[in-house]
This record gives structure tokens, sequence and C-alpha cells, in this order.
């Protein structure tokens, strides 16, 4: 391979991770919304489901936001995450609130979406 194919598949290769970014980007309204309903059913009912589902989410983006240049979404999502799992998961909603506002605010603050 010369030096020019290999910046060609170089660039060819950047071009791919840049429109799977773009695509996780357009989606993230769905995800912003799918953490607000999530909380909304800890907040009416709060049972198991609505918690396993938040904690979902939080999962989720824990892992997909810092792959596209999201850390700080990450990093809040994955607080979330550890929040409520483990042995005993918190279900104390004023102290998951605080978590669920900081990812929320983040997801509110992404650039381009």
């Amino acid at each position: 391979m010369t030096a020019r194919d290999a910046d060609f598949a170089d660039a060819a290769f950047e071009a791919q991770i840049e429109a799977l970014r773009q695509h996780f980007l357009q989606g993230m309204p769905e995800r912003r919304s799918a953490l607000a309903d999530a909380w909304d059913g800890c907040v009416d009912d709060g049972d198991e489901q609505a918690w396993l589902r938040l904690r979902d989410v939080a999962h989720k983006l824990s892992g997909s936001a810092p792959c596209y240049g999201l850390e700080t979404v990450g990093e809040a999502a994955r607080d979330l995450d550890k929040l409520l799992s483990g042995r005993s998961p918190c279900r104390r909603r004023a102290q998951v609130q605080v978590a669920v506002a900081r990812l929320q605010a983040l997801l509110d603050a992404v650039p381009g979406v």
C-alpha cells in the first residue's frame, strides 16, 4: 500500500466515523426524550420497571456517548448508571433527580442537536 492509498483509506475511515457521529447526534432528541420519559415513570409511580428503564437509558448513554466525542455526557450517564445499579440501587428520588437533571442539561447542550 502506498502512502497515498493509506491517506485515502484514512480519509474514508474518518468520513465513516463522522457519518456515524452525525447519525448519533441526530438521535439525541430521542435519547433525551427516553431519559425524560423514564424519569417521569420513576416520579409518577416508581415501580421497579420504571427504575430499570431509567438505568437502561443511562447505561446505553454511558457507553455510546464517549465514542462520539461526548465525554461529559458519558460521564454523567455513567454516574447515573452507577447510582441505579449494584447491590442496593438508589431509589431516593431527590438524589437521583440531581443526576438526571445534570444529564438532561448536558444532552440539551450537545452542539448540533
